[in-house]
């Protein structure tokens, strides 16, 4: 398994189903994805089922430039999302986005937002919320993080490829700011941090725990499933100290990549199961 500081490619070069593929067909992934985004948002999709074609269709990339690898790259790709972490002690991280999301409040909360009244718009949100982005999420990190991340750590660090993948992901998402979407009039500013924020924490999860996409789709649908926590702050405020807070623990994330070098061999001898 790399690390930001251990080259990546030492460690999956011979792995089965991915030598066939590389940065530059995940550049072609990306920009597919990208393209489908703009064409949902611009092309009169209902606003409402935008969120579901951004996650869905570059898992159906994925999915099917997996095919195209052959060798068992798209059995391994869907073995990913039922994969249990190498150690039970990862799934601690699925309590990530609940600290995050209790950290934001607090520091809303400090700055002004009025602490009475805070969770009036909780319910039933936070019981239908987690349900409905649970399988975006799922579909989301096939693709970004079971194939696309699979398919970089051979030519680099899992911090320059959650970075690179983080750009296309992060473009994706400001289309949902555009007139008419479900994030329109936010700042467009926060949603890239948060996103290349994201793209970092996610990969390093995936990582560490041995390529399970089980893990971080559930880290993922979490960081979405939370947000009726935060509900009842002030939007634009919250907006910008989640895109801070969501830095913070990112740059902790790699400072503690930095120092643990997992095995090296750890993620490799899981994807060519």
């Amino acid at each position: 398994m790399s690390t930001a500081t251990a080259p990546a490619g030492r460690l999956e070069g011979s792995t089965s189903g991915v030598r066939t593929a590389g940065v530059g067909t995940v550049i072609v992934f990306a920009g597919l994805s990208l393209g489908l985004a703009a064409a949902a948002t611009l092309g009169g999709v209902p606003s409402a089922l935008v969120p579901f074609v951004l996650a869905i269709g570059p898992m159906v990339f994925a999915l099917l430039f997996a095919w195209r690898e052959g060798d068992g790259a798209l059995r391994r790709l869907l073995a990913m999302a039922v994969r249990r972490p190498d150690r039970r002690a990862w799934y601690a991280l699925v309590g990530l986005p609940l600290a995050w999301a209790i950290a934001v409040i607090g520091v809303a909360i400090a700055l002004g937002d009025p602490a009475v009244g805070i969770f009036d718009k909780v319910f039933p949100a936070i019981v239908i919320v987690p349900v409905i982005v649970l399988i975006p999420a799922f579909a989301e990190e096939i693709a970004w993080r079971g194939y696309a991340v699979t398919r970089l750590l051979p030519s680099m660090s899992p911090l320059a490829a959650a970075l690179l993948l983080g750009v296309p992901w992060a473009a994706m998402h400001l289309f949902l700011q555009l007139p008419g979407q479900m994030n329109a009039g936010l700042d467009w500013w926060p949603t890239v941090i948060s996103l290349l924020s994201y793209s970092v924490i996610l990969t390093y999860a995936f990582v560490w725990s041995g390529g399970s996409v089980l893990l971080v789709a559930l880290v993922h649908a979490g960081l979405n499933g939370v947000a009726p926590l935060m509900a009842g702050l002030d939007v634009d405020r919250t907006w910008i100290i989640r895109a801070f807070l969501t830095a913070s623990l990112a740059v902790a994330v790699v400072v503690i990549g930095a120092i643990r070098r997992p095995a090296a061999g750890s993620l490799a001898r899981q994807i060519g199961r």
